[in-house]
Formats: C-alpha cells, sequence, structure tokens
C-alpha cells in the first residue's frame, strides 16, 4: 500500500504532466532582476527577469518558479522559467538601438525614471514596470514531437499595452533539419563506424 497523508493529498494539486501556457498577448510586467552577463558565443549581454504584474496572469513565472522549487534539490536546484527572461545582447550592429528602446520603453512606463541619470547603472532599472508582447514559439520536445511555448518578442510601455497599440506576432514555426543521416546510402547493418 502507498504510505501518504491524506490531508496532503486532498489539498494537492493534479499533475498529468501537461502546464499551464500563458496565453500570446500583452501584458503588464515587472522587472525582477538585471545584470550583466555573457552569452554563449561569449559575447556582452543584459539578461532582464520579469514576470506579469497585472490581470488573470499576474505572478505567473514566480508561481512556476515556487513550484520548480518544492522539487529542486542540491544537484538540480530550481530555475526561474526562461521564458521570464528577456536577453540583449550588447554587442553587434544594432545593441545600441534595442538597449534604447527597451530604456525608451521603461522612461514612457515609470514617469520618475531617466536612464541617463542613472549611470547606466543596469540594477536601477529593478523593480520597474514595462509592457511585454508574447508570442508563440515551436519547440521539439525530448521525444522529438512538436511542443508550443509562449515568449517574450518585444518590450513596450505599458501604456501601448494598456491601449491594445500592439500586434502579435505571428507563431513562429521549428525549422526541423533533416537527420543527417538519413538516406545517406548505407543500411543499418552497413554504417562504417
Amino acid at each position: 500500500m502507498i504510505d501518504f497523508n491524506e490531508e496532503e493529498y486532498k489539498k494537492a494539486q493534479a499533475f498529468d504532466g501537461e502546464t499551464v501556457k500563458l496565453p500570446a498577448g500583452g501584458y503588464i510586467c515587472k522587472i525582477l532582476n538585471a545584470k550583466n552577463e555573457k552569452s554563449k558565443a561569449g559575447k556582452k549581454m543584459l539578461s532582464i527577469t520579469i514576470d506579469i504584474a497585472e490581470g488573470e496572469f499576474s505572478g505567473f513565472f514566480m508561481n512556476q518558479y515556487e513550484n520548480r522549487k518544492k522539487t529542486s534539490t542540491p544537484d538540480n536546484p530550481a530555475k526561474f522559467p526562461n521564458n521570464g527572461v528577456h536577453r540583449y545582447v550588447l554587442e553587434g550592429d544594432y545593441w545600441l538601438n534595442r538597449l534604447k528602446g527597451l530604456m525608451t520603453s521603461l522612461e514612457k512606463s515609470n514617469p520618475n525614471f531617466d536612464w541617463l541619470k542613472c549611470n547606466h547603472d543596469e540594477s536601477k532599472i529593478i523593480g520597474l514596470q514595462v509592457g511585454a508582447i508574447f508570442c508563440e514559439e515551436e519547440y521539439e520536445r525530448m521525444d522529438g514531437s512538436i511542443g508550443t511555448t509562449t515568449k517574450v518578442t518585444q518590450i513596450r510601455s505599458t501604456e501601448i499595452i494598456k491601449e491594445g497599440n500592439y500586434t502579435i506576432p505571428e507563431k513562429k514555426k521549428l525549422e526541423k533539419t533533416e537527420d543527417p543521416f538519413y538516406n545517406v546510402g548505407y543500411s543499418n547493418e552497413e554504417l562504417p563506424f
């Protein structure tokens, strides 16, 4: 017989493998963290961690994070959902334009905020509100099937989100590549390695 506390069982939420997905759309968000990092390619990068601040999905990413912490271990610590992190590479041709777009959206959304008066200190944007547009994006699951998630595609002012004056981009389809060993002219028994 399986041993468990019946009162805790009654309070537990049923988990069947499905997760709640944030619908594509515009949301008012709060910046929870901002830090300078390096990209996988070694480029300078600003990462901002956001969460939904208003409406039906308020606290969406923090709730996911708190649930992950319940099953984390020292060897496998909980991580904040990647969908709640937006990154700006701070190198290349257009990075300054994108950074200014972020800061302009923050200045429009937070009347007392002025990026240039903050001495370019990214920690000064923590706690500020901003608008974010999330769109659907396909990804390949571990079993090879196609799943759909929702990710930040644009940072905008809160005013634009409240007015509904934005367009949700079309779902980003996964470009599936062929198996490199498919159709190479060998049967499984004849592989050269």
